[in-house]
């Protein structure tokens, strides 16, 4: 995922990833100033973020073409602000983290939040589709089913059934093909 760049007032901001979870902590750049970690609560309508220069709320909108994962719109609560053509997580899907694709051999699915895996479906050497059940993970009294990011071989399964894991917990690494 991209890092979402814009103007928050008369501020450059960008943050490496957008809140997925009802609160937490993300890290965040203003201008050229080293990365910092700012907190952050979602409403039903998008999120507040405590930057150190005060807090701002942001709406957000879903914008969805067929066949396409939707995208969003966020605006800034009172300003005109806004940003376009973002992809988001959900609460409970998978945070992907990966370099370019000449580089990396695979990609790992690692937890957006915290919680317990429910059910393990993938098998180490399976092969999968794009979106295909991986497994289950239970956060926040929900279960949610973590799908495939890409069409790959499962390398390795890294959690267990009944296993606790933190947000950002590698829980199966999927090679491409």
């Amino acid at each position: 995922m991209s890092e979402i760049r814009g103007k928050v007032g008369d501020l450059e901001v960008a943050l490496k990833k957008f809140p997925s979870s009802a609160q937490g902590r993300l890290e965040c750049q203003i201008g050229s100033d080293p990365w910092i970690e700012v907190e952050y609560s979602m409403d039903s309508n998008g999120v507040w973020i405590e930057f150190p220069h005060g807090v701002f709320g942001f709406d957000l909108t879903a914008q969805i073409e067929d066949g396409a994962a939707p995208t969003f719109r966020a605006v800034r609560r009172g300003y005109s602000d806004s940003w376009e053509g973002h992809r988001f997580s959900r609460k409970g899907e998978e945070a992907l983290q990966s370099l370019d694709s000449k580089q990396k051999k695979g990609v790992r699915v690692r937890a957006q939040m915290p919680g317990k895996i429910v059910r393990v479906m993938a098998k180490t050497g399976a092969q999968v589709q794009k979106n295909e059940p991986l497994l289950v993970m239970e956060a926040m009294k929900m279960e949610n089913e973590i799908r495939a990011p890409l069409q790959g071989k499962v390398g390795q399964v890294k959690v267990a059934e009944g296993q606790a894991v933190d947000t950002g917990a590698d829980l199966l690494v999927i090679d491409t093909i």
